[in-house]
């Protein structure tokens, strides 16, 4: 059975390649490779984001192959914003607006909004587990399912109310009683 890293050792062979395939096993060697360092992974996203350009592939080709590449070979915001400048630069030289300015501002936003997404959703698991915690060491009992699935549907605000909740109640039926249903 052949590995998408067994490819490593035919990397001429896929540099020769136009098949769109060849670039996405390059793309997934090189995240591989350069996974803890990420000057080099800016370097090696340029030079294979270069050869869609260079391929001779359609728009939307490229676009689906940037695409793939941009996934699978993140870099932290200051190399990215670095990275954007560049293919800017690039695509102005070879007269090539591949990726519009509105797709890399889409990009962005999609970047800026996954983090926030993200930060949420860490806030989220955060006050949940502290609330657990709580009810078991305060209340002496483990949280039934039922209680903890419960807990999962609700926001941030009211699992920061419950904690004020659990803080005061004599037991855990009078905090089940005060749950949003």
């Amino acid at each position: 059975m052949v590995k998408l890293l067994d490819y490593k050792e035919k990397w001429q062979k896929l540099e020769q390649s136009d098949n769109p395939f060849a670039t996405v096993i390059m793309a997934h060697i090189k995240s591989q490779e350069t996974r803890r360092n990420q000057q080099q992974r800016q370097v090696w996203k340029m030079s294979l984001t270069r050869r869609l350009y260079e391929q001779g592939y359609q728009r939307q080709d490229v676009l689906n192959l940037f695409h793939f590449i941009d996934w699978v070979m993140k870099l932290p915001k200051g190399l990215e914003q670095a990275f954007l400048q560049e293919i800017t630069e690039y695509e102005q030289e070879q007269n090539m607006p591949y990726i519009t300015s509105a797709e890399r501002i889409g990009m962005e936003r999609g970047l800026q909004k996954g983090r926030q997404e993200g930060r949420q959703e860490g806030r989220q698991e955060e006050a949940q587990r502290l609330l657990l915690r709580l009810l078991e060491r305060r209340f002496k009992l483990p949280v039934s399912t039922e209680v903890y699935y419960r807990l999962q549907q609700l926001s941030i605000e009211q699992l920061e109310e419950l904690l004020d909740v659990a803080l005061t109640v004599d037991s855990l039926e009078q905090l089940l009683a005060s749950l949003p249903e």
